[in-house]
């Protein structure tokens, strides 16, 4: 169980040409949480990110975006997490899932990158695979071959309907993560699978 969750990451490229891709749902919804909650980002050259401050019911916690590509997110993060002093049980990084169709969004502890190139470099970079995840489903092209090109395109309009209520009903989940701080309650919101009002 999540100890003490002190920082969220959202993960995705940096650069206009990139808002709003499949690949940035990880940026996009640290962002989108921020905005609901007025929280402002700055950006912190020496720790390679942009940096948000969340205080919310009587707990601090930092949002960082790294800047740059997705595919080299682990130095960023590891250096974030060195300046704070910073465990890996207390940090909890958001991004896409090929994987889950658009809507989907789960909770995870661990594992591999599942081919996940972000996350393969962080993993390398941290030296380690236990930390939690928010993995936002983005779906997947009928030939693996075009992968790369479909995680760079934004979703298709009824695909992004579909992401944006999963995004809706992940923040409602982190807010519960962290008003809580028991994992296993925003699992049970977040992967019950009855459709909710956000």
């Amino acid at each position: 169980m999540i100890k003490l969750l002190k920082i969220i990451i959202g993960l995705g490229n940096y650069g206009n040409k990139y808002i709003n891709t499949r690949h940035n749902m990880g940026s996009f919804c640290l962002l989108e949480m921020s905005k609901r909650l007025n929280i402002k980002f700055k950006k912190n050259k020496s720790l390679l990110g942009y940096i948000g401050n969340l205080f919310l019911y009587n707990k601090n916690i930092i949002l960082f975006i790294p800047d740059g590509f997705i595919n080299n997110s682990g130095q960023s993060i590891s250096l974030i997490l060195k300046f704070y002093k910073i465990n890996l049980n207390n940090i909890l990084i958001i991004h896409d899932e090929l994987d889950f169709y658009p809507g989907i969004a789960k909770f995870k502890y661990g594992g591999s990158s599942g081919g996940h190139n972000g996350l393969k470099n962080i993993i390398c970079c941290l030296q380690s695979q236990q930390f939690y995840r928010l993995r936002i489903g983005i779906g997947k092209p009928n030939n693996k071959l075009q992968t790369n090109i479909f995680v760079l395109n934004k979703p298709k309009i009824e695909e992004q309907k579909k992401i944006f209520y999963a995004i809706n009903k992940s923040i409602c989940a982190l807010k519960i993560l962290i008003q809580t701080n028991n994992y296993c309650t925003a699992i049970n919101f977040l992967h019950d699978k009855t459709r909710i009002t956000l």
